[in-house]
């Protein structure tokens, strides 16, 4: 048999060595940043919410806006009314004045008798529009304090994205955190708004 043939397998070795310490470093590295992949998820939770808060946010202005410009369409509808029930408050005082001068005659009566009809009918009418005027301010005020939890919502939620991003740039978890905790206080906020 002739000589077996000798190998060095130093370097064989030593650079098996250095792949697997290349490759633990790697799952190291994985193992430490593994929980970066759970900022992304964090982060497009938190937007979704952000979004809906946003658009809620709008919603709620929107109709306090209508509901105020009702409010403001009945109060003047309220207060003509207020005019006609003066003006016809006004001609029935005139028409009781000229009849205690005078005796008072079969059409002046029926004038009176219709005149006393319409302040009746325009006070009712007034009681009625002003209860409604009011209703709808109340409506108002009620949709924007909701509106208020909504944009506070949207503002701790949007800062809670931005820590989150400063988190994943800079690798500190504990950065990452203090964005779930600004991200949990913006998402009561968007839960007290439609609670109430």
């Amino acid at each position: 048999m002739p000589d077996e043939i000798e190998v060095d397998t130093k370097d064989l070795q030593e650079s098996i060595q250095d792949l697997n310490n290349e490759r633990a470093e790697r799952q190291r590295a994985e193992k430490e940043g593994g929980w970066l992949r759970f900022i992304g998820l964090s982060t497009a939770i938190l937007a979704v919410f952000a979004a809906i808060a946003a658009l809620q946010s709008s919603n709620l202005v929107n109709e306090a806006l209508i509901h105020q410009i009702k409010a403001s369409d009945t109060w003047a509808e309220y207060q003509a009314d207020r005019q006609k029930d003066h003006a016809y408050t006004i001609a029935l005082n005139g028409l009781l004045d000229a009849a205690a001068a005078v005796p008072a005659t079969k059409p002046a009566a029926a004038r009176i008798a219709e005149y006393r009809a319409k302040v009746a009918d325009e006070s009712r009418k007034e009681s009625a529009l002003s209860d409604s005027a009011r209703g709808l301010e109340r409506e108002t005020e009620d949709e924007m304090r909701k509106h208020h939890a909504f944009e506070y919502s949207v503002a701790l939620l949007q800062v809670a994205i931005a820590v989150g991003a400063v988190s994943a740039l800079t690798r500190v978890k504990p950065i990452w955190y203090l964005s779930l905790l600004i991200g949990a206080v913006g998402s009561a906020f968007c839960a007290v708004g439609f609670i109430h």
